[in-house]
Parts: C-alpha cells; sequence; structure tokens
C-alpha cells in the first residue's frame, strides 16, 4: 500500500449496471461485472483500453451493498447509446491511495487505509461513496496494482 493523499478530480461519468448485491464470496459484484462485461462486448466496447470503476453506494440492514459495476465515459448521451446508466460525479477532491494485491482484501486494505488511517489525522472526512478505480491487469494476482477514492470535503 502506497501513501494516501487528496487530490482533485474534474467531473466525470460512469455509465454501468447498478444492483443491490450482498457481501462475501459470491457477493454479486463478480456477476454484475460479468454482465456489463458481455454488454460491453455485444457493443463493440473492448474493456482493455477502458476505465472501470466499482462504486460503493450504501449498505442497507442486510449487508446488501448499493452498488455500480461501471466504465468511464465521456457523457451521459453515451452511457443511454450504450443502454447503460449513468451517474455523474461532481468535481471535487478525493482521497486517494494506491493499493497492490489480489481484489477483494486489496480493496479492504485500501478503505480501511483511508477510512481509518488517513483521513482521521488528514483534515478531511468522507463526502460521499468509496469508489474503486481498476487498473488494467489480472484483479486476482498478488502484484496487482489499483485505488481506491473517496470524495473528501474539510473537516
Amino acid at each position: 500500500m502506497i501513501g494516501a493523499h487528496v487530490e482533485h478530480k474534474d467531473e466525470f461519468v460512469l455509465a454501468g449496471f447498478r444492483e443491490l448485491v450482498t457481501q462475501g464470496p459470491n457477493a454479486g459484484m463478480g456477476a454484475l461485472w460479468d454482465k456489463l462485461t458481455k454488454h460491453a462486448a455485444q457493443r463493440g466496447v473492448p474493456l482493455e483500453n477502458v476505465h472501470m470503476f466499482g462504486l460503493i453506494l450504501g449498505m442497507n440492514q442486510n449487508n446488501q451493498f448499493d452498488y455500480m459495476a461501471g466504465i468511464l465515459v465521456e457523457n451521459k448521451d453515451v452511457a443511454a447509446q450504450l443502454g447503460l446508466n449513468a451517474i455523474v460525479i461532481p468535481a471535487g477532491e478525493f482521497a486517494v491511495t494506491n493499493v497492490q494485491g489480489a481484489i477483494p482484501m486489496s480493496i479492504m486494505a485500501g478503505v480501511d487505509q483511508l477510512m481509518g488511517q488517513y483521513l482521521p489525522t488528514s483534515g478531511f472526512v468522507p463526502n460521499g461513496p468509496v469508489f474503486e478505480a481498476y487498473a488494467p491487469g489480472d484483479p486476482t494476482s498478488d502484484d496487482y496494482q489499483m485505488q481506491v477514492w473517496v470524495p473528501v470535503k474539510a473537516a
């Protein structure tokens, strides 16, 4: 895990599928990613050249996550043309940490670093959902690298 920091991100649009998924080894997140991958392939979108994001929008009392498997697109019109849901993420400050290792453990470690270690001493507080910013490569590999982002505001 490489140190956390805060950086500015311009507004961006994510397009994908959003569903309630459960926590655990058969969480449904993988199935949602498979659905997005197949959908993109049917529309000629090669995901190996696209920025992919997982977005945890909330959790309910049944330990289900409101989760979006998505890709970065130019605007909401592109999302509509692809037959995907769109979420516009406003410009702002994000706490970011680089993580290495197989998912989901690397993601959990990144969230823990941001929320449990970095933010309490940074002068910032969370201001939105957790983003999983995926990089190319094999996400089951011990040397896989990606980022975890959390929107923040001054404490």
